[in-house]
């Protein structure tokens, strides 16, 4: 597979990623989420692999995804959907 649109394949992944999550910490882990994330898209060539890749990397510095499920599990490979959006503060400069 071939992947032409970068923003299209980083929404399927962050689909593929909540809904893993969904299902608890056990699949809200980088590796199950880029297992299925193969599984679902089709046979991947090495700069395909490297494409989901960096879609995945873009979760986490866009500020959608953060590492850790739990204070029990609060690092990587376990992540979680970003709930938390500060408010912009009035009047900065």
């Amino acid at each position: 597979m071939n992947f032409d649109d970068a923003e299209e394949l980083t929404d399927r992944l962050r689909k593929i990623a909540i809904d893993c999550s969904s299902k608890g910490p056990g699949y809200a882990q980088e590796g199950v989420v880029l297992r299925e994330a193969r599984n679902a898209l089709g046979p991947c060539s090495l700069h395909d692999e490297q494409m989901i890749l960096e879609a995945w990397h873009s979760l986490f510095t866009d500020g959608e995804l953060a590492w850790g499920y739990n204070l029990d599990n609060p690092g990587s490979p376990f992540f979680h959907q970003v709930a938390y959006q500060p408010a912009a503060t009035e009047g900065a400069n």
